[in-house]
């Protein structure tokens, strides 16, 4: 069974003009990836997995978010488990670079005209998100802001630059009519998406301690969404 998973794997990579010996992913580790067993809860698909995963990666100047490992991820993640208030503050922030990822996958999807990408760092204070012309021009600023505070819109609305656009959840969009964009997305759904991400992280710990480190987690997930097909 391992062997055909294995031969699947390595040809739908090929199809995506990816080569396992490239990625670095011999038999036992993809033994590993598919002995194992991932719960991923109805509320949370696969591509929304991974973005939290990036997301707690970028949280972190020390974690890459596209070639950290699972386990490393994991190990961070127990460090917040040891009580509410330090998990309640990772959630929050991994909320809220969930929801940047998101909604620029979302703006990307069918766009060919601008290309939307994350600013470098997490730290700036006004830009979330960039979209560019074909020539490599900056046409848009955007400031993601997932949440279901009205006063916290409210105020980011008063101190928002000019020429810079605020996205939110459509719950804010429908509260603020022309002032913050709707891209489809639900700020409750994605801060459930973290909860569920984190969730699975932490009921895994043993499993994912035991995954070869070299495998990134953009690999793992993609293997792993090809074994479910």
């Amino acid at each position: 069974m391992i062997d055909d998973l294995m031969d699947e794997t390595v040809n739908s990579l090929s199809d995506l003009g990816l080569d396992a010996e490239d990625i670095g992913l011999g038999k036992g580790d993809l033994e590993q990836i598919f002995s194992l067993a991932l719960g991923v809860p109805a509320v949370l698909s696969e591509n929304e997995f991974e973005n939290v995963l990036r997301a707690i990666a970028r949280s972190r100047s020390d974690l890459d978010d596209l070639s950290s490992s699972v386990a490393e991820i994991d190990d961070y993640v127990d460090n917040f488990e040891s009580g509410p208030e330090r998990l309640g503050g990772l959630l929050s922030n991994i909320k809220g670079i969930h929801g940047e990822l998101e909604v620029c996958d979302r703006l990307n999807e069918g766009n060919d005209e601008i290309f939307y990408c994350l600013a470098l760092g997490t730290s700036h204070p006004d830009v979330d998100i960039y979209g560019y012309d074909a020539e490599g021009n900056v046409v848009q600023q955007i400031q993601v802001k997932m949440t279901e505070d009205p006063e916290s819109i409210r105020t980011t609305l008063q101190g928002l630059p000019e020429g810079v656009q605020l996205i939110s959840g459509v719950e804010m969009a429908a509260e603020f009519p022309g002032q913050v964009l709707d891209v489809g997305l639900a700020a409750d759904e994605i801060g459930e998406d973290a909860r569920a991400a984190v969730e699975i992280l932490s009921t895994h710990g043993p499993e994912f301690d035991n995954l070869a480190a070299s495998v990134p987690f953009a690999e793992y997930i993609r293997a792993k969404g090809i074994a479910f097909v």
